[in-house]
């Protein structure tokens, strides 16, 4: 199994002469790349000590050389000199000498009648993988290499035929590209879309012995499992939201055959045990009984955007420190972001902000004052530049680092009034589907499709 990627390298290379031998250069420098993809430690192997790198179409050991000649040539040294690829292996399944040559062939057949590529394979990790430098010039007519959809998809192509050819195993249902922010979230345990229907999966099945069980314990976890022969694919979302998710993204073990597996292999009696604990903690969270001097009437109420962010955090745990778990779907993903709700609530305590009117007030006073801030910073800036006294530089200075400073207290405020803007219609969906969980109304029959429909008879 190989996975693939490409991606461009766009610096100039009039420096390289200059600069070949500087190792705080960028990445995306040619010279750093070569340089990164011949890496010794990387390349060679501490058994054997053979170094796995070899140029199609130019020496390895003069690469850099040969393929800044090319781009001299004709003319074409601007724009993305290179792309840079990999090609990676699963841990185990190929050796070094399998793996290298498997990434020659990949150039070749890809670039090999065109492009210059110098191929590396790194040993440093434990799943082998090739890099793959390429010139964006090709040395037959100077024509430049386009890096588009197609290319990719053929490269991928070429590579699962190289995998299959070899008896390796190919990714047959390839994951879309996961956004970057929720792929660090996920790394680094925050509560995603996506790991919150895999922990409501994971519980599912271990409280269930049969589908039709696992299906209504889905369901009363707010999320909805459709399949049925109509469907290519088994589907999971949330039974508030439209946008359904394949199953076999969330990884092998949620995959539909995977998941009857394990609710079959469970033992009826633990499993009992286990859901009479689940339905105690699943419970809405109790609240107290406080008595206090007066009436409802008379009772001062913090009400408008401000009382609904403040509801807003008491729903997610967030408020009183007390902590609950939420019991929505939506609320529970939303919990990653406490902090952030809590500066709107914080920001509009502090300068008294109630209404939505009143933060878009708030935000074009702020971005009048950080305009007059900048205006007075570069007056300060053109004076240190007229400056040679070592006093007055040194005040200037001071006074430039706290308009600085002053800057970036009311860019943050004015994000945060600007997230706060932006978020509050889903705070106030979020707050109904919260207390539709705590109301048990989540569970009731709605807006089903054609296919759900089906599936329940």
């Amino acid at each position: 199994m190989a996975t693939t990627k490409i991606w461009p390298v766009r610096d100039s290379l009039k420096r390289v002469m200059d600069y070949a031998s500087d190792s705080e250069k960028t990445a995306d420098d040619l010279t750093s790349v070569i340089k990164y993809a011949m890496n010794g430690s990387k390349t060679v192997s501490e058994n054997e000590k053979a170094c796995y790198v070899t140029g199609v179409n130019c020496f390895a050991e003069t690469a850099l050389e040969e393929m800044m000649n090319v781009q001299n040539h004709f003319g074409k040294t601007g724009g993305n000199v290179a792309y840079h690829c990999y090609q990676s292996f699963k841990p185990g399944e190929v050796t070094p000498e399998q793996c290298h040559q498997l990434g020659v062939e990949l150039a070749r057949r890809i670039w090999g009648d065109r492009y210059q590529v110098l191929v590396a394979t790194h040993l440093d990790r434990d799943h082998l993988h090739n890099h793959l430098v390429v010139c964006s010039v090709s040395f037959i007519d100077g024509k430049k290499f386009n890096d588009n959809k197609g290319a990719y998809s053929r490269l991928r192509r070429l590579s699962d035929e190289i995998c299959r050819e070899n008896g390796l195993s190919v990714i047959e249902k390839p994951h879309g590209k996961t956004p970057r922010q929720i792929h660090f979230a996920e790394k680094n345990g925050e509560p995603t879309k996506y790991n919150l229907m895999r922990e409501a999966i994971d519980t599912a099945v271990s409280l269930s012995t049969n589908m039709p069980t696992f299906i209504s314990l889905m369901k009363q976890q707010g999320y909805i499992v459709s399949y049925s022969h109509s469907r290519k694919y088994p589907t999971i979302r949330s039974v508030n939201s439209q946008k359904a998710v394949r199953l076999y993204r969330l990884g092998e073990d949620y995959e539909l055959d995977r998941i009857a597996q394990r609710v079959n292999a469970n033992d009826c009696e633990i499993v009992a045990v286990i859901r009479e604990k689940l339905r105690m903690t699943m419970k809405p969270p109790k609240h107290k009984r406080i008595h206090v001097s007066g009436t409802k009437k008379t009772a001062r109420k913090i009400g408008g955007l401000y009382g609904l962010y403040l509801h807003y955090l008491y729903l997610l745990g967030y408020r009183p420190k007390k902590k609950h778990r939420p019991l929505s779907p939506e609320m529970r993903e939303a919990c990653r972001m406490c902090d952030k709700y809590s500066a709107c609530a914080r920001l509009m305590a502090r300068e008294h902000l109630r209404t939505e009117d009143d933060v878009k007030d708030f935000i074009s006073v702020s971005e009048k004052r950080m305009d007059e801030l900048f205006g007075v910073r570069n007056k300060l800036r053109n004076k240190l530049r007229r400056t040679s006294e070592p006093d007055q530089i040194e005040k200037l200075k001071a006074e430039r680092d706290q308009l600085t400073k002053e800057i970036t207290g009311i860019r943050n405020e004015l994000k945060t009034a600007e997230f706060t803007l932006e978020r509050s219609e889903k705070v106030r969906k979020d707050i109904n589907i919260e207390l539709e969980y705590c109301r048990g109304d989540h569970t009731k029959s709605r807006g089903r499709n054609r296919n759900d429909r089906d599936q329940a008879r």
